[in-house]
């Protein structure tokens, strides 16, 4: 998944890549190019090439060895083509004849071992995706994550999750890599955590953060759902900025409508108290479960236009 910037030009919307793939199942479970909204409160507006783009319904080439020399697995599909490669320094992506990139992956790994959702490991590549969609250039931040389900588990759809998480990236002017995973959980199947990271710094890993938001109803719901638009998150003598610009609910081709409690904000963040601009940047702000009663239980306030 990743945020993607058509040109390089971070002054205009980026659209969001995710691919998701269940492969104890052999099946892919989601994957769009996804127009964002217009503002914060708003849903997708829908998703690139959605007709050509494989489904739940295509069938997949399982996840397995590729080659020895080079050493490569991946997965792929015939049917709506879909190819993804795995290389000891890289990993490619490619989605029809109209999306093929590259994610360069960073210098930092995060291997994440019940904190996110207690049943489940995470390990999290942050990368540089450099490449083309639609024949135009495309650079973008994103990251391409394993999860390790707990085996009594029927896959990843049985994973109860409600939580405020925030994930940032950018590369300042400077050159300087930077990012932040931030997760809340609202239930019992997962912990607070912090992860900060910032090149030249040494890591901040933490599981307290105090987080300063207004939060609104979405509208376009009645079933007490909220987003924020800005937020601020506190943690060991550090502070994140966030402006939410453009939304969605999923990552499919229309709203997921039916998922409550459910939904996505994108913007731009920074670190500290002074703005700064970033080259190039990934932010996501996900909420899971955030209904007005249980953010209001827990002291934030819901405001209305």
């Amino acid at each position: 998944y990743g945020m993607f910037f058509p040109n390089g030009d971070t002054t205009k919307k980026p659209f969001v890549y995710f691919r998701h793939i269940d492969v104890e199942k052999n099946k892919y479970r989601f994957g769009n190019l996804v127009e964002l909204g217009d503002d914060f409160l708003s849903p997708q507006k829908g998703a690139y090439y959605f007709d050509e783009t494989a489904t739940a319904e295509t069938p997949l080439i399982p996840y397995g060895k590729i080659s020895d020399n080079p050493l490569v697995y991946g997965f792929s599909s015939t049917e709506k083509f879909v190819e993804g490669r795995y290389y000891d320094d890289c990993f490619t992506m490619k989605e029809g004849n109209f999306f093929d990139v590259k994610a360069v992956p960073w210098q930092y790994t995060i291997y994440d071992h019940q904190s996110f959702y207690k049943n489940s490991s995470m390990i999290l590549q942050p990368s540089t995706f450099i490449g083309a969609f639609d024949s135009k250039p495309v650079i973008g931040l994103g990251s391409y994550d394993r999860f390790c389900v707990k085996s009594h588990l029927d896959g990843f759809e049985d994973v109860p999750m409600e939580y405020i998480a925030f994930s940032g990236m950018g590369i300042q002017d400077n050159g300087r890599k930077e990012l932040v995973c931030i997760s809340v959980s609202l239930n019992e199947v997962g912990k607070t955590i912090v992860y900060y990271i910032k090149e030249g710094e040494m890591p901040i890993i933490t599981d307290h953060v105090e987080i300063e938001a207004d939060w609104y109803h979405l509208p376009y719901v009645n079933d007490g759902t909220c987003v924020f638009k800005e937020a601020t998150f506190y943690f060991c003598g550090k502070e994140i900025h966030f402006e939410g610009k453009w939304g969605s609910k999923g990552f499919t081709h229309k709203p997921r409508i039916d998922k409550h409690g459910q939904s996505q904000v994108f913007g731009t963040w920074y670190e500290g108290k002074t703005p700064y601009h970033h080259r190039v940047y990934y932010t996501i702000a996900e909420n899971m479960g955030a209904y007005d009663y249980k953010l209001k239980r827990l002291g934030f306030d819901i405001i209305d236009k």
